[in-house]
């Protein structure tokens, strides 16, 4: 009996203790944006002022990410400081992965990452949209694609040669390692090697600056976001390829793609991956980016591929093989890989005329792409990207 008291009284007074102590919500990290005339070196003062801290400096948009202890009281003394522009949460983005259960790896192909003794493949989708019909006039060499992704494994024989210059944006160090494996993919449909084994990309000799602004989990906060695009801008990359979306916008990151703009780079972003009408997601369907659906081989247009007139352009997207981490090779589906189809051949068309400016780019790709006239413009846009058509169209110009 009286174990049973002692029971009942060390429960009621757990009960008690949980009963007063105050439940902690949990922090957000909050971007914190000031007013254009504000040094930057004053970021630090102002937040701490108001009871929080500066985790990263995002110099590029004049913010910082911030924690606070006490978030509604530090919102409110920012929200009256003088200095400050707004203030929004740092959001989570998602990288567009594969959907349904169309992951797979190429066992066969494994062997391929010992240089030359195996057949190199070309996968259907470089092959679609005629990118080998340009290689005698151009092969993306010396244009230089940000990637903003999980990262790019650096040592994978079918990229190394391509890869200029890496950072990771989650550590900020140079140091970038791919541990999920999407952003290697998607360098190799842009830009893998042509070098008889593995894989050939859309432009086998543009350059790959990757900048690592998502987790192993494929997630990203809108700040490292914002700094792999910085960090971009300060390489001269020509093109940006973002195969990441969010439904929820972020005014933080929609400035930070307008600075993109503003320096002159192709902004390139996949749909999404939801289907349906009007789900087009964040970035793609910023006024500066160039939105990207998902085909199939057979000339239709994916069913989980995002519409709305937002919709831009199509390339393929599903059933697409390309590099992968662990100097492996995968076939992957999503918008995420029709992306970097497009990605690739604007490099193409920048190694042909680089004189273009980026609206000039973006317009000859439009009026180069193959026709869908049997799918409405809110689901193929300009219809399919046509790298060998581009690039004559980019040799007509010059003339």
């Amino acid at each position: 009996m009286l174990s049973v008291v002692v029971a009942y009284l060390t429960v009621a007074a757990a009960l008690a203790s949980s009963a007063v102590r105050p439940t902690r919500t949990p922090q957000r990290r909050k971007i914190v944006v000031f007013d254009a005339d504000v040094d930057p070196k004053r970021h630090g003062s102002i937040v701490e002022g108001c009871g929080g801290s500066v985790k990263k400096s995002l110099p590029l948009i004049n913010a910082a990410a911030c924690m606070f202890s006490e978030e509604d009281k530090a919102m409110a003394l920012l929200m009256r400081h003088g200095e400050v522009k707004w203030i929004e949460d740092d959001i989570v983005l998602n990288i567009m992965g594969a959907p349904a259960s169309r992951a797979r790896v190429n066992l066969a192909c494994l062997k391929a990452r010992r240089p030359g003794l195996f057949k190199q493949t070309m996968p259907w989708g470089v092959m679609k949209i005629g990118a080998p019909s340009a290689w005698e006039r151009a092969t993306g060499k010396g244009v230089r694609v940000g990637i903003v992704d999980t990262g790019v494994n650096v040592n994978h024989p079918d990229l190394h040669y391509n890869i200029q210059g890496g950072f990771d944006a989650i550590s900020e160090t140079e140091e970038v390692i791919d541990d999920n494996g999407h952003g290697t993919h998607v360098a190799g449909t842009i830009a893998a090697l042509d070098n008889n084994f593995g894989v050939v990309g859309v432009a086998p000799e543009a350059h790959i600056y990757a900048a690592k602004s998502f987790d192993s989990k494929g997630r990203g906060m809108a700040s490292d976001i914002i700094q792999g695009i910085e960090w971009c801008i300060a390489q001269g990359v020509h093109i940006i390829n973002m195969s990441f979306g969010t439904s929820e916008s972020s005014k933080a990151l929609q400035l930070a793609i307008s600075k993109a703009a503003e320096a002159g780079i192709i902004l390139i972003a996949a749909s999404g991956n939801s289907g349906g009408q009007n789900t087009v997601l964040y970035p793609a369907r910023d006024p500066h980016v160039v939105a990207v659906a998902a085909c199939t081989k057979e000339d239709r247009i994916a069913e989980f591929s995002s519409s709305g007139p937002e919709v831009d352009i199509t390339g393929p997207g599903e059933d697409i093989y390309s590099t992968y981490r662990g100097q492996r090779y995968k076939t992957l589906s999503g918008t995420s890989m029709a992306c970097p189809h497009v990605s690739g051949t604007a490099a193409l068309v920048l190694s042909m005329a680089p004189e273009l400016p980026a609206r000039d780019v973006i317009d000859l790709i439009y009026e180069a792409a193959t026709a869908m006239d049997e799918f409405p413009p809110e689901w193929r846009g300009a219809g399919l990207v046509n790298a060998g058509a581009a690039v004559n169209y980019a040799v007509k110009k010059r003339l």
